[in-house]
């Protein structure tokens, strides 16, 4: 009974010491200190994480700190705490909805519906069907079910203004529709009602770029930047103009910003960057001098000057001279916020020149003084992540974060850590949010999409990239990408609208890109002959371009035509006989038709003339290895290591022949090189990983092999599955492991190893039965394989094990 009363005491004061950190965090929020009452709300979760009012509260903050996904992380905290709290479930819909995360605004969704009266309707709640009906009826290419629910939208959106999901849907109806100036009035209205929603002024673009009014666009570019200072729009302005071809007018407003009585060193910076971009390095390199010419000499902005000039130098090549610049600038310098980003820019010097001991020297001085550096901090978490302490990284960043919380470049290095980590939800997460803090800005948008196309999430892919081209109408890139994004859909109309905007560019990279998709779009609606005949069209237009021959010999070889993919590369070889891309591509035919000697012949031929070219010194080892001769094709890839040393495709190559040889120790040396210099291939992590943790015992390597293939983690590729899953056995994670290496050995039914580690993590698990079902599988492979894999002795031994094992049970 004391016992009893002791633990009811002790949870009463738990309970009332978290409620007190409540109100203290109620009361610092409700003064304006924010930051005090978001360390109270955690010290609340510490002791009570089902604490309702105080998730309540820090959705809110979230919300007014501009961060929806922090915001709807606390609402399903707590409609997994209390699923019948309708307000909760509403909300958490709603976020989830405008974070493009449909599955879970779905989800609550329907939950909150649910716990509505009979024929009870809440517009937040409908708001959030209606886009999920929407985008399911746009997917399916269902125009009339589209239309019908966008005018239910409007409907509802007569009571309803306020719902920002039900204007979306009405002015993506216009859109569908080309009603251009339909939606510049749905628009205009929902900016009349909320000026500060940046999404609705990026789809005013869109339009106003259809209507053709360059000047209204122009005039809102310029109120952008006034309104949304931290987006970084002056610099979307200046790509405008760079688009519209008039850079005179760009480098002309970025001259206007200059105030010629105070200038502000930022302002100038920004101009020479544009000038290093657009005139070259020498124009920048002749500013700068006009710049430091009318600096007096005692202007504590001369040394920033003085390190730009060296820094321009350093990239006109000269290095040295830069380099004892930049030393003599920091040696006569008080420590100060301008010293410390001149050492900044010395340290990415001294880093690009493989420098890393002094680079890594610089960045600790500059932390020692100030350990809130935004640069230095995301510097040295960068090569925590390259070392595989993205743990590490995250602290760092998260700290920079606190001083730049729109800092794109900390969120992109954050995504990678979390990749690292094997946390592909929170990386995607890291990088929706680089986006929205670069203001749609290419390198961000591409790397983002390209996560949702790995993830499928095609239409939030779309979604993302057609939001960047309302800035830049005419990236390449951008178009690129959301070209292949319909591909994939196998949206045809919109493939080809893609496709003629890529012909408006008139220039040879978009006209690359449009070949490349109307290949894809023939190809994916099977209009072989018309693929066929535009490949060669293709081909003879521009002479010898070998991606389009190349790709027409693949057609015709793909329908079996070899004797005609033979005759077309000869009438092109005829042409032009020289043509080193053709030579290649016809040692590969011949290679096919079992020509060999032919092959060989031709590949040596090209060698003589491009000894250190990669790729035909791989082409002549996959030859002789068709040919039937490993051993002719090892001495080819030493003869080509011997050519060249540093040749990354080589020595990959050299590695799994040392593998396949049995030579582990040897291919974990290739491929720890080739870590050191790339940690961020997944490949040769993979490799690595594996090697380590499957012919290495000792706890140390068993740890190092876990750090590299965390990243592996909620993998469907199967090698990499077998890895992680191996290492989690190791770990003693069975039954994580034998999720993972189930699934990898179904997905590599002839691979040993594959096979090999799940029978092992069977007899871990006690399921001898299964393991020995395994074990004989895995020795046929190795049978048939004959390949010199070092645990054959093991697998015979454990198959006699457990056969005895299971006989003496029988008996």
């Amino acid at each position: 009974m004391i016992l009893s009363l002791a633990l009811l005491a002790a949870c009463d004061s738990a309970e009332e010491r978290a409620e007190k950190h409540f109100q203290d965090g109620l009361e610092l929020y409700e003064a304006g200190d924010v930051a005090r009452a978001i360390v109270e709300m955690r010290n609340v979760f510490r002791i009570d994480s089902t604490h309702r009012e105080a998730r309540l509260l820090m959705a809110r903050i979230e919300l007014e700190r501009d961060n929806p996904p922090g915001a709807y992380g606390h609402y399903r905290a707590l409609v997994e705490q209390f699923p019948d709290d309708f307000e909760a479930q509403r909300a958490a819909a709603e976020i989830a909805a405008e974070l493009n995360d449909w599955d879970a605004a779905t989800m609550h969704a329907t939950a909150a519906a649910g716990l509505l009266d009979e024929g009870q309707i809440d517009p937040v709640v409908r708001s959030v069907e209606l886009g999920a009906a929407y985008r399911t009826a746009r997917e399916a290419n269902d125009l009339p079910a589209a239309r019908a629910i966008a005018e239910e939208a409007a409907t509802l959106l007569e009571d309803n203004p306020e719902l920002l999901m039900l204007r979306r849907i009405r002015v993506d109806d216009r859109f569908s529709a080309q009603d251009w100036e339909g939606a510049l009035t749905e628009i205009d209205g929902v900016i009349a009602d909320t000026p500060n929603d940046r999404s609705f002024y990026l789809m005013r673009l869109t339009a106003l770029d259809q209507l053709g009014r360059d000047d209204e666009i122009e005039a809102q570019l310029r109120d952008m930047v006034d309104r949304f200072p931290e987006d970084d729009m002056r610099r979307v302005l200046v790509t405008w103009y760079m688009a519209q071809d008039r850079a005179d007018d760009a480098e002309a407003y970025l001259r206007e910003q200059i105030d010629p009585e105070n200038p502000d060193a930022i302002d100038r910076m920004v101009l020479v960057t544009f000038l290093t971009q657009l005139r070259g390095a020498e124009t920048a390199r002749a500013e700068i001098d006009a710049i430091l010419s009318s600096t007096p000499a005692d202007s504590p902005d001369r040394a920033l000057y003085r390190s730009v000039a060296a820094s321009l130098d350093f990239d006109l090549g000269n290095r040295d001279a830069a380099l004892t610049e930049m030393e003599d600038i920091i040696a006569g310098s008080e420590p100060s916020d301008q010293t410390r980003r001149i050492k900044i820019t010395y340290a990415k010097m001294l880093n690009s020149t493989g420098n890393a001991v002094g680079a890594r020297a610089l960045v600790e001085e500059v932390l020692e003084e100030d350990t809130s550096n935004v640069e230095a901090l995301k510097m040295r978490a960068d090569w925590m992540i390259s070392d595989d302490r993205p743990d590490e990284a995250l602290v760092e960043l998260r700290r920079a974060l606190d001083q730049a919380p729109r800092d794109s470049e900390v969120l992109t290095l954050m995504a990678l850590a979390q990749e690292r980590l094997g946390s592909h939800e929170l990386s995607g997460e890291m990088l929706a949010l680089a986006v929205e803090a670069s203001g749609a800005a290419p390198e961000e948008t591409l790397r983002y999409a390209t996560f949702l196309v790995q993830e499928d999430s095609l239409l939030p892919a779309e979604s993302v990239l057609i939001d960047a081209l309302r800035l830049q109408p005419d990236n390449i890139l951008i178009l690129s990408a959301l070209g292949n994004v319909y591909v994939r859909l196998e949206d045809w109309g919109r493939t080809q609208g893609v496709i003629d905007a890529l012909k408006r560019l008139d220039n040879e990279e978009a006209a690359q890109v449009l070949n490349e998709l109307t290949g894809q779009l023939l190809a994916g609606q099977n209009r072989q002959s018309e693929l066929q005949s535009f490949l060669e069209q293709l081909a003879g237009a521009q002479g010898s371009n070998g991606q389009a021959i190349a790709a027409a010999i693949r057609l015709r070889v793909a329908q079996g035509d070899l004797d005609g993919a033979m005759e077309y590369l000869n009438e092109r070889l005829a042409e032009t006989p020289d043509d080193p891309g053709l030579r290649l591509i016809s040692a590969a035919l011949l290679s096919r038709e079992e020509r060999y000697d032919e092959a060989r012949t031709t590949l040596r031929d090209l060698l003589e003339e491009f000894p250190e070219n990669q790729q035909l010194w791989m082409a002549l080892y996959n030859v002789n290895l068709a040919a039937g001769a490993p051993e002719e094709a090892e001495t080819v890839l030493q003869e080509a290591l011997d050519e060249v040393p540093d040749g990354v495709v080589l020595k990959f190559t050299s590695a799994v022949e040392a593998e396949r040889q049995g030579e582990i120790e040897d291919a974990i040396a290739v491929y720890e090189a080739l870590y050191e210099n790339n940690s961020g291939s997944l490949v040769v992590a993979n490799n690595l990983a594996s090697l380590i943790s499957s012919y290495r015992e000792d706890d140390e390597s068993l740890q190092r092999a876990y750090a590299i293939a965390r990243r592996l983690r909620g993998s469907d590729v199967p090698a990499f599955q077998d890895t992680y899953g191996w290492i989690a056995a190791r770990l003693g994670n069975l039954d994580e492991a034998l999720e993972y290496l189930e699934s990898s050995a179904a997905g590599l039914p002839d691979d040993a190893t594959a096979q090999y580690h799940l029978a092992r993590t069977y007899v871990m698990a006690g399921r001898d039965s299964d393991a020995l079902e395994v074990y004989r599988r895995t020795l046929e492979i190795l049978d048939t394989n004959r390949r010199q894999l070092p645990f054959r002795e093991e697998v015979v031994a454990e198959i006699s094990r457990l056969e005895e094992s299971e006989s003496s049970v029988d008996n």
